[in-house]
């Protein structure tokens, strides 16, 4: 088993600290997927988006992902700047774009649920966030929003 495998199977762990730690782990490992260099440029994106400046972060997770098109983790960011700003289609494309390339980031998946939950395509919504529990079964807010989808639905 690589370490990838073994961070995804002990995301499914009972032990609350061992799914924390693994959590954790993977997204340090989506974070330097592509050097320091893009890390600083990611944190630089992430510190605008904490300051609710989403046209700067937008704008670094826009650079990032043209300068490192392989970097999924920009392309999550970008998609998180997306669907904070309302811009749901376009979010859900960068997810997919992260799927593409890293279909384990449970992070893409939530996003892409969220979207679509948001559009009201709830179907897909909850296929998204299923797709999430599997990866990270312990997740509660998939299984709160997939109640959510459902409840709408019936």
């Amino acid at each position: 088993m690589n370490d990838l495998e073994r961070l995804l199977s002990d995301l499914k762990k009972i032990d609350p600290k061992v799914r924390k730690q693994a959590t954790q782990a993977l997204w340090v490992r989506w974070y330097q997927e592509c050097g320091e260099a893009a890390e600083r440029k990611l944190y630089e994106g992430i510190r605008f988006m904490d300051a609710n400046d989403l046209k700067r972060a937008g704008n670094v997770f826009l650079n990032l992902t043209d300068e490192y098109p392989e970097f999924t983790e920009a392309h999550n960011k970008l998609a998180t700047v997306l669907y904070l700003d309302g811009h749901y289609e376009e979010a859900i494309g960068e997810c997919m774009i992260v799927l593409e390339k890293a279909p384990h980031h449970f992070g893409a998946w939530n996003g892409m649920g969220m979207c679509l939950f948001h559009l009201r395509r709830l179907n897909e919504a909850i296929f998204s966030f299923e797709k999430a529990l599997e990866i990270q079964p312990y997740a509660q807010d998939n299984r709160h929003y997939i109640g959510l989808c459902r409840g709408k639905l019936n």
